[in-house]
């Protein structure tokens, strides 16, 4: 079985985000990302520390907003249009899940689009769903950029994702759509999920439950791309069960190792990209 590793993708998106740094810091413009926090689980916590790090070597200045737990609804809306007004902010991103009482889907509609670099904004989803992406979840763009970065036909390609989060399950299958892929979405009202599986080329999945997927669920030779996070005593795992799954797929995105760079390495991309847009308005 072949390991589908992120790494040298991610390493070839950075080097063009550093060119692109470059060229703005010649007309003095610094990049700048505002992470936005109301209380924060694990697996975000992860992402946070990744970008920080990331953005520190590319030329990409990471601001935190930790909100304290429990901070309202309302104060957190007005933190979010406070920052679309801030000339100097250039990409906001609200880490989520939002702890219950706070209502993700209506935080996210007051981010500012221009600045909505993780695709969530409804008009930004709505231009994916259109087939002219803007900004787009970056783990669901990465999940297309590692397939094809790996050579993976898509075009005519049966796929399977298994999952409907807004931020990976929905907006990956619309790029594959995209990518002339025959995409079917699997969920937990999904009746048989093996049996879609089973008859699939390419396997996304993305539920948040450790060793879902497993090798009986696959065809001899599928692709699989594990987009699970999974915190754990042992380390962070995926959805994957790889066991069973290396013995029958002949292509896998491991975790760690797979994906996660890559995310942070368009996630970073799309804030120059935002950067570049808004210094020229």
């Amino acid at each position: 079985m072949r390991l589908l590793h992120g790494r040298p993708l991610a390493e070839k998106v950075n080097a063009r985000t550093r060119e692109r740094v470059a060229l703005l810091a010649a007309r003095a413009v610094r990049p700048l990302l505002a992470i936005v926090s109301a209380g924060i689980d694990p697996a975000a916590s992860t992402y946070q520390e990744r970008l920080v790090r990331s953005g520190k070597h590319l030329g990409i200045d990471v601001r935190v907003d930790a909100l304290p737990s429990g901070t309202s609804e309302v104060t957190l809306a007005e933190h979010l249009r406070a920052l679309g007004e801030d000339r100097a902010v250039h990409g906001i991103l609200l880490l989520a899940p939002l702890p219950a009482p706070l209502d993700d889907a209506a935080l996210v509609d007051v981010i500012a689009p221009a600045k909505d670099v993780e695709g969530v904004h409804p008009y930004n989803v709505g231009l994916l769903k259109a087939g002219r992406p803007r900004f787009v979840p970056s783990t669901a763009e990465a999940i297309l950029e590692l397939l094809k970065f790996h050579g993976i036909p898509l075009r005519g390609t049966k796929a399977v994702v298994i999952g409907r989060s807004p931020v990976v399950g929905r907006p990956a299958a619309a790029l594959l759509l995209n990518a002339d892929a025959t995409v079917t979405v699997a969920h937990s009202k999904t009746p048989d999920v093996t049996a879609l599986t089973r008859a699939a080329a390419i396997v996304v999945v993305a539920v948040g439950r450790e060793r879902f997927l497993t090798g009986e669920m696959l065809s001899p030779g599928a692709t699989v791309i594990d987009a699970g996070i999974n915190v754990t005593p042992a380390g962070i795992v995926g959805d994957v069960d790889v066991e069973s799954v290396s013995s029958v797929a002949g292509a896998l995105s491991p975790v760690p190792g797979g994906l996660g760079a890559v995310t942070t390495a368009l996630l970073l991309r799309n804030v120059v990209s935002a950067a570049e847009e808004q210094s020229r308005a």
